[in-house]
């Protein structure tokens, strides 16, 4: 047990050395609804996540959707790709790394990542999630057992759906994050269409940042 705990230990260190970029949800303004967008590390030839957090300022509650998160590119409006798309089209790769504490994780990896949160969060939650950490560390091991008796790589859906940004009524002062997934581009802006009560439509777009 020790061995493998020191393991783990050992491929967080190396996977820490390449940090993903952080992501600030953004604090409530009153009035406002204010989103951001951040590049993430593309996922093979043909997947682009984008890592999305949107913050409701506003006094009513409105319905969020991934399906109306669009990215804009050469004057084009492009619609996201459902999780189980983009976890075909990564080519077997796993998902991208686990969100945790309104940051992107700094360990590589799909499972690798989730093992990192769910260890995380069981530090930080005391004994409520340890079971939730073993069963992220089992399955952290299982798949590097696979891989190194050459198991098949076959497409993360799991890891896609759920790291990605889900449907959510966001109550006011509340906020959503996660991964909303594209055909791989250059994207410039992303345009986030959320509804209210009454069928009323409350866009708001915000330019994609990338980091150093």
């Amino acid at each position: 047990m020790r061995s493998a705990f020191l393991t783990l230990a050992l491929l967080l260190g190396c996977a820490a050395r390449h940090p993903e970029p952080t992501l600030a949800v953004p604090a409530p303004e009153s009035g406002r609804v204010r989103a951001v967008g951040i590049v993430a590390p593309p996922v093979g030839d043909g997947v682009q996540p984008i890592v999305v957090a949107v913050t409701n300022g506003r006094s009513e509650p409105l319905r969020l959707d991934a399906r109306q998160v669009y990215a804009h590119l050469d004057g084009d409006r492009i619609p996201p790709l459902p999780p189980a798309e983009a976890a075909r089209r990564s080519g077997g790769r796993s998902a991208p790394h686990a969100l945790q504490s309104g940051a992107v994780g700094a360990v590589t990896g799909g499972l690798l990542g989730a093992a990192g949160g769910a260890i995380a969060g069981a530090i930080q939650g005391g004994v409520a999630l340890a079971t939730a950490a073993g069963s992220a560390v089992g399955a952290f091991f299982g798949a590097i057992g696979g891989v190194i008796h050459g198991g098949g790589r076959t497409a993360d859906v799991a890891g896609f759906e759920e790291r990605a940004l889900h449907a959510t009524t966001l109550a006011p002062g509340f906020s959503a994050s996660g991964y909303v997934y594209y055909p791989r581009g250059d994207y410039r802006t992303l345009e986030v269409l959320l509804t209210d009560e009454r069928g009323g439509v409350e866009p708001v777009v915000v330019p994609v940042k990338r980091t150093p």
